[in-house]
């Protein structure tokens, strides 16, 4: 016989009354691109401990040597000397409040203060990362083709280049770039992504982010985009090339100069929860870095 035309319906019919819609036990956050390049170069923070906002760098360029002839007088070396000036002036805070009536009929399960806490704290150490990365654009040395993809030779060129340089100490140094340069550019070149042309050396790529010629490759999605082509900025530079520092707030920081901050409002029945950071970036030694521009 025929099925029944009549029978019962689910949501939004017969049954919907009956039907629960459930908040799942999981959040899904927001992802965060990892903060890798800071802890690379040379933090000045504990020179600021006892405070301050401005870290001078003294510059000392290389003297000359002067021929000696008998029975006449030295010649004098009389540098001007020059300094690097950091200063910790940018201040940046992420801040959110939740009432009592809402954290106590939030589900606890999903734990919501404490990860607003993780990616307040996340937010405001980027600001740091970025501004490192920014700095890359500024190094005086550059190699790549606006437009063009990283090639096998324009990597060579930066060590070239690099290691021209009085500065140039190859063995300090890193590579910086964009996931989009590694995974399109680099990883297309046959000797750092095939097994056959590494000869059972572990310094090509061999598929996965290691070492380029020998140095270690950081990648970081917070490399910049420089032009109206999109180009990134990537970078090959020592630690020395960048310094950066994080100013003595009051109050216990994490390893990037983070503060976190929790305090209970009594007026407002509320819980205030603050994330800041204050800062500065300074490129420290512009031939202790070349800049890398990739089409991708």
């Amino acid at each position: 016989m025929a099925f029944p035309t009549d029978t019962f319906t689910g949501a939004s019919g017969d049954l919907d009354v009956m039907i629960p819609e459930i908040w799942g036990n999981r959040v899904n956050d927001f992802y965060r691109a990892e903060l890798k390049v800071a802890s690379f170069f040379t933090n000045r923070s504990d020179e600021l401990a006892g405070g301050g906002d401005t870290l001078y760098t003294p510059n000392l360029t290389e003297m000359s040597a002067n021929s000696k002839v008998n029975a006449t007088a030295v010649t004098l070396n009389s540098p001007t000397e020059t300094k690097q000036t950091l200063t910790v002036t940018n201040w940046y805070e992420v801040s959110f409040t939740i009432e009592d009536k809402e954290a106590a009929q939030v589900k606890k399960s999903y734990a919501i203060q404490e990860r607003y806490m993780k990616n307040a704290a996340f937010t405001a150490a980027k600001k740091l990362e970025v501004a490192i990365t920014t700095l890359f654009s500024g190094f005086s040395n550059s190699v790549g083709t606006s437009g063009a993809a990283l090639t096998d030779a324009v990597i060579r060129s930066a060590i070239s280049t690099y290691t021209g340089t009085s500065l140039g100490n190859f063995s300090e140094a890193a590579w910086f770039f964009h996931p989009k340069t590694i995974w399109t550019d680099i990883m297309a070149i046959d000797r750092f992504a095939l097994a056959m042309n590494t000869n059972g050396e572990s310094n090509p790529l061999k598929g996965q982010v290691g070492r380029l010629y020998g140095r270690p490759v950081i990648e970081s999605a917070h490399i910049q985009k420089i032009n109206a082509n999109a180009d990134y900025c990537g970078a090959l530079a020592a630690p020395d090339a960048i310094h950066w520092a994080t100013g003595a707030l009051p109050g216990q920081k994490d390893a990037m100069g983070v503060r976190l901050q929790v305090n209970y409002i009594p007026e407002y029945l509320a819980t205030l929860v603050t994330a800041d950071i204050l800062y500065g970036a300074v490129e420290n030694r512009d031939a202790a870095g070349i800049k890398i521009v990739s089409a991708v």
